[in-house]
């Protein structure tokens, strides 16, 4: 009789914990653009780009930590300029997407994706 206690109390407490409500919080904030309309600093510190027709130009620091993509494969900053370049000659600007992720709280780039 007390196993079949323990195991009922035991089981309404998977039950109770089960329906927790676990709350994510967003720490980047993604834009969508076509590759175009991004501009890398030749030094390779900031890039910048206008998220709307109507928008201003902003300038955003990139980090040592900041993650760099080509259709899913990760590159170092050089060789991401590199195969970007390339693909800006091969495909013009308006045939790539990118998406540039920035910090929520300082409004640096922690990644930047591109595909084509």
């Amino acid at each position: 009789m007390t196993r079949q206690i323990l195991a009922t109390i035991a089981l309404l407490l998977l039950i109770d914990t089960a329906s927790a409500v676990r709350v994510l919080e967003q720490v980047e904030r993604p834009v969508e653009l076509n590759l175009g309309d991004i501009t890398f600093a030749t030094s390779g510190t900031t890039i910048s780009f206008s998220e709307c027709a109507a928008c201003g130009l902003s300038t955003h620091r990139l980090m040592d930590s900041t993650v760099y993509e080509v259709n899913d494969q990760v590159l170092p900053l050089v060789e991401f300029l590199r195969v970007v370049g390339e693909i800006r000659d091969r495909n013009g600007d308006e045939r790539a997407f990118a998406a540039v992720f920035l910090d929520l709280e300082s409004g640096r780039v922690t990644r930047v994706e591109v595909r084509e």
